[in-house]
This record gives C-alpha cells, structure tokens and sequence, in this order.
C-alpha cells in the first residue's frame, strides 16, 4: 500500500477509487502478474545499473532483464513490478514491464506510458532505452519497415555512446533477429560478431539464446557451441534449455534434443508448482512440449511420447489461453500428437481404443475431430474393420455438409468473396474412400488411391498398392519416404516386399544407426530384430547411443524438476461459515468441489458470478461438486448477500468467508503490490488437489465451460506419470 501511496503522489496513477479487482494504476495493469516476485535462483549474472537507492529493486530488475533473455516475458514482468513495488519512482521498472509485453502492442503502450511520466528523474542512458521504446511505440505513418529500422538505430546510438554497455549490444542483436520479417538481415555474420563482443566481456550470458535463433533456419551448425552454453547460463528459465534443442533437431541429434527439451520441462513444471500458474499461461510451453513428443518418436521412445501427449491432454483448459480451438495450445497439441504417435508406430489397437476414450472422445469443433474421424478409419484400416471406416466417413461427411452450408451463408453475405477453399474434412474423406475400398472393393481401389494422392502420407499409399499387387507404384513411392528412423524401417518393409532386398538392406542399415533408443516392445522393433537377423547374422542391431564431446555442463534431470506436468497441492487454508463454524481444506477433503473467492456483496461483477453460479449450482451437485463462495467481508457481512441473491441461489452454495484474507493469499488471489485481494474460481479434486484455477482482476463467469472441463478433469485416469 506504501507503494501505492507513493505512486498516487508522483501522479503516475489515477485517482479515482478502481473497481474491486482493478489495479489502481489503470487498466494496462489488470493484466498480467499481481503476486510478489521472489530473487530465483538460476537466473544468471546479469549487470543493468538503473537508478534506484534500493539495492533490492536492483537485484529485482537484474532478474528481470534475465528473464527478457530469456522470453519468459510473464516472470520478467513480475520482477519488473517488484521493482516498481520497492522503488516507485525508478522509471526503468516500467520500461522493464514494456519490454515484457512484446507481443503484446496495446499493453506495452500502457505500461510505457508510465515510464514516460517518471523519466524525468532517470539517468540520461535510461531516458536513452525509454525513448527507444517511445519512437517505436509512437502513432505516426511509418510502415513496419522503417519503425524497426527506427528501434534498430536508437539501440545502435545507446551502443556508441555507451560501448561497454554489454546489455545494449545483446539487445540490438535480439532486436535484429526479432525484427527479421520487417527489416530482413542483411548479415547474420555482423550480428554474430556483435554477439561475441557479448561474450567477450561476459562468456556466460544469456545472448547465447540469440546465437541460436540467429542460425536456427540458416546454418545451425554456428550454434553449437552456443547450444551447449545456453541452458547454464541461467538454468532457472526453462526456455534457454529448450532452445538448444532447435539447434540439435535440425543437426539431427535427436538425443540431445530430447535432453534439452527435457530439462526445459523440468524447469518449467517446477516452477507451475510453486506459483499455481496453469501451464500455458507460460510462453512457449506447449512448444516445447509437442517439440518432445515429436523427438522422442524421431528416437523411437513411442511410450513416452505417448505418455506426454496424453499429459498435455491432461493439462486444464482455459477459453483464454488453451483451447481446442486456439493455436498452438497443449489441448489441441496433445489430442494430435497422441494420435500420430499411435500412428506412426502402428499401434493400431492402441488407436481404436483412444479415438473413442475420454482422452480423445468426440467434441465439436471441427478441426479436431476431423483428425479424430480420421484417425478412428486409419485403425480400423488396419485392423480389417470396414464398418468402422464407414462410420468415420459418415462423420466426416457430416462435419462436411455443415461446412459447406456455412461457406453458402457467408458467400450470400458477401458475393465477391474468393473461391471456395477445401474444407478440413475432404483430404481425410479421399484418404478413408480409399482405404475402404482396398478392403471391399479392390477394383475401384486404385482409382481412389489416385484421387488421394498427397492428401494420403507415401508410406500409407506404398502399402495400399502392395496389398492391391502392384508392387511397382510401392516401391516408387518408397524413394519418397522420410529418411528418420520410422521412414526407413518403413522403407525396409515395403523394398523387402518388393523383392528388392540391396536396396532393403541399405535402409535398414541406416534405419539401425538411429535405433539405439527405440522401445523394445513396438511392431517395427520386433521386424528390426528379423531383419537383422537376415541381414547381418550374429550381430548386435542396435548401437550403443553415441557419446559426444561438445556438450555443456549439465545438471542430473530429476534435479530440475517433474519430468511430467501434475496439478500442485493446494495450501492449507480455512475460513468462517455463516453459521460460524471453522472450515477448512483438509476438512473438505475426499470430495471435489468448485471454490469461488469473491469481493463482497458490494462488487457488481461478484453478484453477476454468484448468480451465475447459483444458478448452475444443481448441475454442479449433479456431477459431484458443491460450490464454496469464499468472501472478504466477515459474517454480519457476507449474510447480506441472502438480500441480493434469490431465494433458491442463496441456499445452493455455502458462504464462507475470509476477512482475514488468509485464505485468498494462500491462493494467490491477491495484488500484493496493492494489497488488494482478486477474483478466483478454483476446482479442488477428492485428494486437494488444484486441478483448475483462475485468478484474475475480473470473476469467471462461464460456468457451462467450467463445468464441462471439471467433468472432463475429474474422469480422465492415471494422467501424471511419476517424477
């Protein structure tokens, strides 16, 4: 609150009374971190002297510039409010939280503007950075070319006229590299030149980080040396023990890969332990983990790779942040690469079975089932089973005619529309037409093969035509497989088939090379082990895993963190009932329930939550979850909320409450840089668990959303594997 004090004298904040949940410092501030920050360690040697009295605020901005390094962009924000907690003039603790929010335009404005109101007390290298980001973020005509120019040149001015400045120099070549859409790079040799004058000075920085993106799609090799230096230099930041994965991925050291992409994990499900984030609420999360199911099938490690794809299934989902039908989430990754992995490695018993399982199951959004139905016919091709095919074709035809009657309304809603694009059933449709065929048609078959075509993989058409006995058209499609470990074991079968055995030995040779971490129990394994035996008698087939001389220091796995994500143990805490009686977690334990922490009767957006609740609240009982509405007012207090909820609403729910606020911070849903406590709706499982939560500066309101995902959640069995 001193804080707050201050700033409000600065005139850096408004000042009239926020709404209950709002940051008084505007709405820019809603958003983002609202609990203290803590110096972690692993957060590197990073030195960027601003002007503060407070050696604490320093060492708080210090670990923010780290996290920048490192894109873990919603920690470095946090840092950067502590900053602005323990020193509220420093105007770089805002230029800090700018910076944080790269991807975010409209909330780096916001937060920039408060640097400008303070900048008048910062150093003239600080009024430097802040005016940087100031001409970037200015409303005028320039195009994204010359604005990144613009940030370019003002971060090459703080570099001659400070040139034993080792952060700026990382920050230009970050920027560089960040701005490569708008501003192309005309010389990545000059940018990695101007990295190593980083690491002249300081060989352990986090610039490494840069090295690697630098080189990533040109000439990974100039990375390697980065990419055993990365992780160590901050091995707190999860991201910068992944990035060293891209390099090893396109050298095609898969091993290593894996590793980094590992300890990325580790470090990741460490800290979602202690901070009760939901996991894609970090940048870059599903990422990396999607990245690891693929590494782990280029080695052949099929079984853990399913394990985390079914994990990231297992992860709650968020409408904001992770959902079916948002890009790049751990929901949507999850169900896909499950399914390729059972794929990919013919489990096709293991497929039928997961296609229609609570991991998987039908939903509604379009995309994903799509591959859901295709998947359910691709087994069911495999096991013989054409009524099953004709099922997902059935399926898919309706998914079909639903998009085609969208696309009819939009077109008579806009006639100069473009052209019609494919739907995202019909490539599965012409695949499954022609798997259905090679099973109870084979004299149409080759016709709808054709019509597949690459809408099918080369793999999947080479052993269809061999099963139609054209082995010619198999072993032409055979050249055109993916020469990883599945591809060549795959080439192998087909070749073999063909009679062709030189050539089948060749790929299976290679194939052998990489198979030194393939399960033992997969089909291919056990037709690897035959081939070998046929081709090379007597001989061990698979190769001891290669030991090489160019990796950094690096810590034992399991000291990092979980290997695989699980929902963190909720805190200890207890509050007051209407009728004062004590209620607390453990004495709640054994069944699961929703808790709902509101601001009071006197918070409209509350009343909104608790009548939206106490209205679902029957089917919340139905399903097995009493719902807790946890208040900050004591008990004369919180009864009021009887007078503004109707009769029935009132008694659906039990009122507790927490003027202590124990409780709320227990959970995290208070502002500790405000002293104010926040709007959560958590769901506890039987064993007190946090299975989903939500802190944020306005109430959750869907309540068919979470309890579907509730629903969801609580059947799924057996989803977090051990440490």
């Amino acid at each position: 609150m001193r804080a707050l004090i201050a700033l409000l004298l600065l005139g850096a904040l408004p000042a009239a009374e926020p709404l209950p949940g709002h940051s008084a410092h505007g709405e820019s501030f809603n958003e983002g971190p609202r609990q203290a920050a803590v110096l972690l360690p692993g957060m590197g040697l990073i030195e960027f002297p601003v002007t503060t009295a407070n050696p604490e605020a320093q060492a708080f901005f210090n670990q923010g510039v780290a996290q920048l390094h490192g894109f873990w962009y919603f920690e470095a924000e946090r840092s950067f409010r502590q900053v602005a907690a323990l020193d509220p003039s420093c105007a770089m603790a805002y230029w800090g939280m700018s910076m944080a929010n790269v991807n975010n335009e409209k909330r780096a404005k916001g937060l920039l503007a408060k640097a400008t109101t303070l900048k008048g007390s910062a150093s003239p290298r600080e009024k430097l950075w802040i005016a940087a980001l100031e001409n970037f973020y200015r409303e005028d005509p320039r195009d994204k070319n010359r604005r990144a120019l613009d940030f370019i040149h003002d971060l090459e001015t703080i570099v001659q006229e400070h040139p034993g400045d080792v952060e700026a120099k990382a920050f230009l070549a970050w920027k560089i590299w960040h701005v490569r859409s708008d501003a192309p790079i005309s010389s990545r040799q000059a940018v990695d030149a101007l990295l190593d004058q980083v690491f002249v000075v300081r060989p352990d920085h986090p610039a490494h980080h840069y090295r690697i993106h630098l080189w990533d799609d040109a000439k990974p090799i100039r990375a390697v040396r980065s990419a055993a230096a990365c992780g160590p230099t901050a091995r707190g930041i999860a991201h910068l023990w992944h990035m060293p994965g891209h390099t090893y991925s396109k050298l095609k050291r898969f091993d290593d890969a894996a590793w980094q992409q590992e300890a990325s994990a580790r470090v990741d499900h460490a800290h979602l332990a202690e901070t009760f984030l939901l996991p894609d609420q970090i940048h870059n999360y599903a990422h990396n983990q999607e990245w690891l199911v693929r590494t782990w099938n280029e080695l052949g490690r099929a079984r853990e790779a399913m394990a985390l794809a079914a994990n990231l299934i297992a992860i709650p989902r968020h409408p904001d942040f992770n959902a079916l039908n948002k890009n790049d989430t751990s929901a949507g990754f999850g169900r896909t690469r499950l399914l390729e992995t059972m794929e990919k490695w013919e489990l096709w018993e293991d497929l039928a079975a997961a296609v229609d399982s609570v991991w998987i199951g039908p939903v509604t959004q379009a995309a994903p089932e799509v591959v859901r139905l295709r998947a359910s016919g691709v087994a069911a091709f495999a096991l013989a089973q054409p009524e099953r095919i004709g099922a997902a074709l059935r399926g898919l035809g309706e998914i079909q005619r639903k998009e085609q009657e969208k696309s009819e309304k939009s077109e008579k809603s806009d006639p100069k529309k473009d052209e019609k694009k494919p739907g995202p059933a019909e490539a599965a449709i012409a695949e499954l037409r022609a798997l259905e065929a090679v099973l109870v048609n084979p004299a149409g078959a080759p016709a709808l093969l054709e019509q597949a075509g690459v809408k099918m993989s080369a793999v999947a058409r080479a052993r269809c035509w061999l099963r139609l006995d054209q082995p010619a058209k198999a072993a032409e499609l055979a050249k055109k497989f993916p020469e990883d470990l599945a591809g060549l074991s795959a080439k192998t079968e087909v070749l073999l088939a063909c009679g062709q055995e030189m050539e089948a030995k060749e790929a299976f040779l290679a194939a052998r090379k990489v198979a030194f971490a393939i399960d033992p129990d997969l089909p291919v394994t056990h037709r690897m082990l035959e081939w070998n035996r046929k081709f090379e008698p007597g001989s061990d087939w698979r190769p001891a895993a290669p030991v090489r001389e160019d990796l950094g220091p690096r810590p034992a796995l399991e000291t990092l963190g979980r290997k695989f994500w699980a929902p963190p143990q909720a805190p200890e805490w207890q509050a007051t009932g209407l009728d004062g009686a004590v209620v607390s977690g453990n004495s709640l334990k054994g069944k699961p329930r929703v808790l709902l922490f509101y601001l009071g009767a006197g918070c409209q957006h509350c009343v909104e939550q608790l009548h939206a609740f106490a209205k679902a609240a029957p089917e919340f009982a139905s399903a097995g979850l009493n719902v807790h509405a946890i208040s900050t007012e004591s008990v004369a207090e919180a009864a009021r909320i009887e007078d503004v909820l109707p009769p029935a609403g009132a008694v659906s729910m039990e009122f507790l409450c927490d003027p202590s606020l124990q409780a709320f911070r227990a959970f995290r849903a208070y502002d500790d840089f405000e002293d104010d406590p926040l709007h959560a709706t958590v769901l506890l499982d039987g064993a007190g668990r946090i299975r989903w939560i939500d802190v944020s500066w306005k109430p959750f309101l869907d309540t068919a959303f979470l309890l579907g995902e509730a629903k969801r959640l609580l059947e799924l069995p057996g989803q977090f594997p051990g440490p």
